[in-house]
C-alpha cells in the first residue's frame, strides 16, 4: 500500500481536437517508446467507469480504508477517469519491476527490522514520473492530444486499470500479478483523449490457491482481493494517523516499514519458471540500516542521512523509530 501524492492535472490544451471514432495506428510506436524508457510492460484499456468501482465503493462503506480519509474524497474521479480528463478515451498502464532478492533478517536475527522491498531503492515516484512525462509527450504528438499521468498519486484505481489493460490479473492478495514476473513491480498510468486499440485482459490464474490469505499474520486479507487496511501491516507502519497500540505493535512480525508476506508466499513469485526481470539501476536495493536499536533512536538528521531519496522518507523519522521500538518490545516479549 503506497501513499498518494498531489495528482497531475491535465496538460494545458486550449482547443482540444475533436475525438474521432477510429482507433489510432500509433500503438506500436507508443509501446516501443515505453520500453525504450525502461518500462517492462505496457497495456491500454478503454476509458470508462472503473471495472471494480462497485467493489471499491463497498470497501469504503465497510470502513476498510481506516484513517486514509483522502480515499473517500474525489470518489467520482476515482471510479471514472473521464472525470479527471474530460473526453478521455484510453487508459495507458505501464509497469517497472523492483528487486526482490534483498538481504532480509532471518528468525535468528531478532535485532534487525524488515523494510519492504519496494522502498529499498530510489523513490519510485521520482523515477517513474519523469519517464511518464516523456511518454506523455509521445502520446500528445505535438499537442494534438491531451494527457494526465500519475504514479500512485492521483484519484485513480490503478490496479483496476492494470488488470483491464492486460498487465496482469488482480490476485487474491489484491496485487496485480504478471504471469511472467510475478508481482514485484510498480505501476504508472496515463489518461489520454487519444483513442488507442485496447489490449485483452489476462484471465485470473490464482485458482484455488489461498497461500496469501493463510499467511497474513493479522488477518487483513479476510476475503480474496479485499484488504482491511486497519489490520494490514503496511498500513500500521506507514499510513496510520493514530498512535501505534501495544496490540498492533506486537503484530508487526518484525516489519518496521511495509510488509511483503503476501508476495513472499505467492507461487507466482517463487516458481522455477518465473522470469527474472531486468531491474533499473535506480531501483537497486540500498544498504539501509535495519538494526532495531539504530532505527529506534533515529533523529531527523540521521534519518535523512540514511533514507533520503527513498520512499521511506514519507513515513518520517518519528514513525519509523516508533515502529522499530514496537518490534523490539515484541521480540523481547517472545524471549528472543
Amino acid at each position: 500500500m503506497n501513499a498518494l501524492r498531489p495528482h497531475r492535472e491535465p496538460e494545458p490544451h486550449p482547443t482540444p481536437p475533436p475525438i474521432g471514432s477510429e482507433e489510432d495506428d500509433g500503438l506500436d510506436a507508443l509501446k516501443g517508446a515505453a520500453r525504450s524508457l525502461g518500462f517492462r510492460s505496457i497495456g491500454v484499456a478503454r476509458a470508462g467507469r472503473s471495472p471494480h468501482a462497485d467493489r471499491f465503493l463497498a470497501w469504503l462503506d465497510a470502513g476498510h480504508h481506516g484513517s486514509m480519509d483522502y480515499l473517500a474524497r474525489k470518489v467520482e474521479r476515482r471510479i471514472d477517469p473521464r472525470e479527471t480528463l474530460p473526453g478521455a478515451q484510453s487508459v495507458v498502464v505501464v509497469s517497472m519491476p523492483y528487486a526482490d532478492d534483498v538481504d532480509f533478517p532471518t528468525d535468528g536475527e531478532p535485532d534487525r527490522g524488515r523494510i519492504a522491498r519496494y522502498a529499498r531503492g530510489r523513490d519510485y515516484h521520482r523515477v517513474m514520473e519523469k519517464r511518464l512525462k516523456r511518454l506523455s509527450a509521445v502520446i500528445r504528438d505535438e499537442a494534438r492530444f491531451r494527457t494526465w499521468y500519475t504514479v500512485d498519486a492521483g484519484p485513480l484505481l490503478e490496479r483496476d486499470w492494470a488488470e483491464a489493460a492486460g498487465i496482469g490479473w488482480l490476485g487474491k492478495n489484491a496485487l496485480i500479478i504478471d504471469p511472467e514476473i510475478g508481482s514485484w513491480f510498480f505501476l504508472g498510468v496515463i489518461l489520454t483523449d487519444r483513442l488507442y486499440p485496447a489490449d485483452p485482459a489476462i484471465a485470473d490464474q490464482c485458482g484455488r490457491c489461498t497461500r496469501c490469505l493463510d499467511a497474513c499474520p493479522t488477518g487483513a486479507l479476510a476475503t480474496a482481493r479485499t484488504v482491511d487496511a486497519q489490520k494490514c501491516i503496511s498500513y500500521l507502519t506507514i499510513e496510520r494517523s493514530e498512535p501505534l497500540t501495544a496490540e498492533a505493535g506486537a503484530s508487526l512480525e518484525g516489519w518496521v516499514l511495509g510488509c511483503d508476506i503476501c508476495q513472499e508466499v505467492c507461487p507466482w513469485n517463487t516458481r522455477p519458471a518465473r522470469v527474472s526481470p531486468v531491474i533499473d539501476p535506480d531501483f537497486a536495493p540500498r544498504a539501509l540500516p535495519d538494526s532495531l536499536e539504530t532505527l529506534g533512536s533515529l533523529d531527523r538528521s540521521s534519518f535523512l542521512e540514511h533514507f533520503s531519496g527513498t520512499a521511506i522518507v514519507r513515513a518520517g523519522a518519528e514513525r519509523l523509530a516508533e515502529n522499530a521500538r514496537a518490534v523490539a518490545r515484541a521480540q523481547r516479549g517472545r524471549g528472543s
